[in-house]
């Protein structure tokens, strides 16, 4: 039952996510849960699939669609992030298109998809290089080079004003948590011109793409999601999706995953008025067609199959308790082989026996069974104080006493014997009569 010391490498420092788990860890040391949590903050997520796979930390939040660590296995889906394209377009923004309806005629100068970013300056916001190349993914997949779109790295929310005040953008482009107050924060850092308009294109990249990544689903945002005022989206519209989860280390031991796996679904429900990350978590799929592997830890608490101190160490407490008698036995005849002064005097002592029952035999008169009656009370004195000194086994004590009682009938016998073969005594003479 000790505290078991666990390092989690998170980013970026200051997210949602590292808020929470920073909760997580001082909650945990203050109610006595046995994850003691230590913080490793660092500043993408890049990061912190490379330090559990250099065993720097034994658990960490990775990306699912960006390097996933080779040493690591899923335990919890951490939240869904969502790909979220938006453009300053000329006119009037035109409806998305609705599945299994033909897309509205293009206008001038109006985006409506990653295809028409050809020759386009487009901010990627994101600390790290997963936002970097999931776009380049999304850019290849329709045909675009990394030539075709000028691309503006920015680090921060407070960087999109200021890039655009250089020089306006004709869109931007980011993946972050679903519910995330940054993402709704940087689409209104961007000012468009005064004759243009901020519109969130969908992004319904098809079945095909969906198919060559089985880790990208299709979500659909509501009206109004990232603000109301201008309302964007304007309408609901649909987009990829993808998931950020928590892994282990591939070594770490499944007890130990396990446990942590329900401290973390015990103590979220506590946390989520506080903490929207908590909020988001949820379990992993257990079935073979997942995407990702789980950790069997993780796996063990999901599917119900916790097992108590008994059931986990059954094995051992049936050797502990039916070994240790034969353990006790092999010490015990160990002992005996290798002081063997006891086994000696417990010879000696029957051996004393035997030739009193000889000797009884053979009394010719009542004084030799007095003699023997004697030598037999100091024989038994002896063996009670060896036996209370534990020089001899108490177990022995049962053999003794029936020598002792047949001793004793034996001396009966002989005194019975003795008295019948002695000759009858003369009788008495008279005494003579008084003289008159």
């Amino acid at each position: 039952m000790a505290p078991i010391p666990l390092r989690m490498a998170v980013a970026p420092a200051g997210s949602e996510a590292a808020t929470f788990f920073a909760a997580f860890a001082k909650i945990s040391e203050a109610q006595g849960f046995r994850v003691r949590l230590t913080l490793a903050p660092l500043t993408n997520l890049a990061e912190t699939s490379a330090a559990i796979d250099a065993g720097d930390v034994d658990l960490a939040i990775a990306r699912a669609d960006f390097r996933l660590p080779a040493s690591g296995l899923a335990v919890a889906n951490l939240h869904q992030n969502i790909a979220v394209l938006a453009v300053c377009n000329t006119q009037a923004a035109p409806s998305p298109a609705r599945r299994g309806t033909s897309p509205p005629p293009a206008r001038p100068n109006t985006i409506q998809g990653i295809a028409d970013l050809k020759g386009r300056r487009i901010g990627i916001l994101g600390r790290g290089p997963g936002n970097r190349a999931l776009f380049a993914t999304l850019a290849a997949y329709h045909g675009l080079s990394g030539s075709d779109v000028t691309i503006v790295n920015l680090t921060d929310v407070s960087e999109i004003a200021s890039q655009t005040r250089v020089k306006p953008l004709d869109g931007l482009f980011m993946a972050m948590p679903r519910g995330d107050q940054t993402t709704g924060m940087a689409i209104h850092a961007m000012n468009c011109a005064a004759d243009r308009r901020m519109v969130v294109l969908p992004l319904t990249e098809g079945s095909v793409f969906q198919a060559r990544n089985r880790i990208f689903s299709t979500v659909e945002l509501v009206a109004g999601e990232f603000g109301a005022n201008p309302t964007l989206p304007a309408e609901a519209i649909t987009t990829l999706a993808f998931p950020s989860i928590v892994v282990a280390r591939r070594g770490l031991d499944n007890d130990v995953v396990e446990e942590f796996a329900k401290q973390l679904f015990t103590l979220r429900h506590g946390l989520i008025s506080q903490y929207p990350a908590a909020a988001r978590l949820e379990a992993l799929p257990t079935d073979r067609g997942s995407a990702f592997t789980l950790h069997p830890g993780a796996a063990a608490y999901f599917d119900g199959e916790t097992k108590s101190f008994f059931e986990r160490y059954e094995t051992l407490i049936y050797i502990l308790l039916f070994g240790f008698s034969g353990i006790l036995s092999g010490i015990v005849w160990i002992w005996r082989s290798l002081f063997p002064t006891r086994r000696l005097l417990v010879h000696e002592e029957h051996q004393a026996f035997e030739q009193l029952l000889d000797r009884t035999r053979r009394a010719a008169s009542a004084g030799d069974l007095d003699v023997i009656v004697h030598e037999m009370d100091e024989l038994l004195a002896v063996l009670s104080r060896n036996m209370l000194d534990g020089r001899i086994d108490l177990e022995l004590k049962p053999a003794f006493d029936i020598l002792s009682e047949r001793l004793d009938t034996a001396i009966q016998q002989r005194r019975a014997t003795i008295a019948e073969e002695a000759p009858p005594a003369a009788p008495e003479p008279r005494p003579a009569p008084p003289a008159d």
